[in-house]
């Protein structure tokens, strides 16, 4: 297959580079770790910060170690005590120039506090001043399900250096075969998102739900793609809130996206759909566990729902902008005006 920036054997050769950086960040982990960490801070902005959730949950499910997740343009201000020498700031920033991330990883080396992050290019504001840089590889310009393998190997490399992750070899061969369930999955979406894409290009508005380790993901899809990209109006709401003010906004023409995974958080998201198709009559639910069956292990299928969610969602952002018209680069504000 190869649509718009997607080809499998592309895609596939620039995973296994990431999963080769694995050395690199293990020798990282010992050298932070000899420093005394006392917790582990995810740091990011709009996109960035997105897909931290995720990894917050991930981690949060493993160590009594505390996890932290702080907005970039927060962290600077000093209103964490909590962050401090003994801490690890992780950041993330695909071009490596996000001005909020750059002045983060500034504020940690002038705090001396250690830092790891991700870059997808060298020479650049964010990569030169990590203490500990990692070279980014496998990007796709239409979902984060590459920026995971990324962070899936800081949070294990962190877990097994820190006594909390006994599984880390069988984690480690079971992320190793996550690539070929992504692709697998990008080919298996493609038609049906492409259908569900011109389903809602003239909607005027969208509810987006998700829960647990998937509430990334939804939050990253309606903000970063719909809202930034495509200037659609969205509302992005967590399953268990969603009880709790947005469902009077439902109603029977109302479009409302659900994204179900398949961590414990799953029940919260099967009430909302349950009750979402009592009233609206444009329930479009996408589910993790209906794609890639027996592909993934089952022992970590609710971690990798993240991944497997975005792969399904990159087809889906492909497609809008065909049906829109609207090119996904075009933006008014953003890196435009100064503000």
């Amino acid at each position: 297959m190869n649509y718009k920036g997607y080809n499998r054997e592309t895609y596939l050769e620039g995973m296994k580079k990431t999963l080769d950086l694995r050395p690199v960040i293990e020798s990282y982990m010992e050298d932070i770790f000899s420093q005394g960490i006392e917790n582990i801070v995810l740091c990011g902005i709009g996109g960035t910060i997105s897909i931290m959730l995720p990894i917050e949950k991930f981690l949060k499910k493993r160590t009594k170690m505390p996890v932290y997740v702080e907005n970039a343009a927060e962290l600077v201000l000093g209103n964490n005590k909590a962050v401090g020498e003994k801490s690890l700031v992780v950041l993330y920033s695909a071009s490596g120039t996000t001005k909020e991330t750059v002045a983060a990883v500034r504020y940690c080396n002038e705090h001396h506090i250690p830092n790891i992050g991700v870059s997808y290019k060298k020479d650049t504001p964010l990569y030169d001043e990590l203490k500990y840089p990692i070279l980014g590889i496998g990007e796709d310009e239409y979902s984060c399900d590459g920026d995971y393998m990324n962070l899936f190997l800081i949070a294990s490399a962190f877990l097994k250096k820190n006594g909390d992750m006994p599984d880390y070899e069988s984690f480690m061969q079971a992320l190793a075969r996550l690539p070929e369930a992504m692709a697998d999955t990008k080919e298996e979406a493609d038609a049906a998102m492409k259908e569900l894409a011109y389903g809602i290009k003239d909607e005027t508005y969208h509810m987006l739900v998700g829960a647990g380790n998937v509430w990334g993901p939804t939050y990253c899809f309606a903000m970063c793609y719909m809202e930034e990209m495509q200037w659609m109006k969205t509302k992005s709401i967590q399953s268990p809130e969603f009880f709790h003010g947005t469902l009077e906004l439902l109603e029977e023409d109302t479009n409302i996206m659900i994204f179900n995974g398949e961590d414990e958080t799953r029940p919260l998201t099967d009430r909302v759909i349950h009750f979402a198709n009592k009233i609206s009559k444009k329930v479009r639910v996408i589910d993790t566990k209906d794609y890639v069956p027996g592909k993934v292990d089952e022992k970590y299928r609710g971690d990798f729902s993240p991944a497997i969610l975005e792969a399904v969602l990159g087809r889906l952002t492909a497609h809008l902008e065909d049906a829109t018209g609207h090119s996904l680069d075009i933006r008014r504000y953003y890196r435009v005006m100064e503000y």
